[in-house]
């Protein structure tokens, strides 16, 4: 009975660790959203709340994985029990990223004269922001390929600083992206913005609607209640 549930619980926290990798990847890809919208003050939301979901991250993960150790050194590999090998594989598919700066942005997608064409400048924070978005799906999909790694093999690396890595990284590319393009070129920013509104934030406002009418229904009834 107790190897059922340790067995029950070695699952619970595998899942766990994929939902811990998962959540920071996608309030990334709010960023990502906000960046695409050329929306820099929601972007800095998105910032401020990736802040807070890659410090939890760190704690929960960290708890994941010694819990997850104890429980695999318990059930003893798949030698005598025949469940869970000790040497479980991992592997690191997809390599880490090179960090995107604002050097690498004005190097990459340069402005040569003060007195350039319209069109080119638009070009030119078009690319400079494309390339901030397609970086930060690189490090999405780096952050997942790593998560999956350490849920198949616990000694790969260490989550706690890979998230702690991946929100460093995140935060110097979107000071890139508003250093280089917002604030270098505020008035263009603001013409282009709205044109391409986040998914995530209908999606929010789809389910504050559904709470909203979850509490008034429930407010309406314990207010009949009383008056019955």
């Amino acid at each position: 009975m107790h190897k059922i549930a340790a067995e029950l619980r070695h699952r619970e926290l595998t899942q766990e660790i994929y939902n811990i990798g998962d959540e920071v990847v996608e309030y990334i890809e709010h960023l990502i959203e906000a960046i695409e919208d050329w929306d820099d003050e929601l972007a800095l939301d998105c910032l401020a709340e990736l802040g807070d979901i890659v410090e939890d991250a760190r704690v929960d993960s960290g708890r994941c994985v010694g819990e997850l150790i104890g429980l695999r050194h318990a059930l003893v590999s798949g030698v005598r029990s025949g469940t869970i090998s000790a040497a479980a594989s991992g592997n690191n598919d997809i390599a880490e990223p090179e960090q995107l700066t604002a050097r690498s942005l004005d190097e990459q997608f340069a402005i040569d004269s003060p007195t350039i064409v319209v069109s080119e400048l638009a070009a030119t924070l078009r690319g400079r922001t494309e390339a901030v978005a397609a970086y930060l799906r690189e490090l999405v999909d780096y952050v997942l390929d790593q998560t999956d790694a350490v849920a198949r093999n616990l000694d790969m690396i260490s989550l706690p600083h890979l998230y702690k890595r991946a929100g460093e990284s995140t935060l110097i590319a979107v000071q890139a992206w508003r250093h280089t393009v917002v604030e270098a070129h505020p008035a263009y920013v603001r013409t282009m913005r709205g044109r391409n509104s986040p998914p995530f934030l209908e999606e929010r406002a789809r389910i504050n609607a559904v709470v909203a009418r979850v509490r008034a229904k429930r407010e309406a009834a314990r207010q009949a209640a009383t008056t019955a």
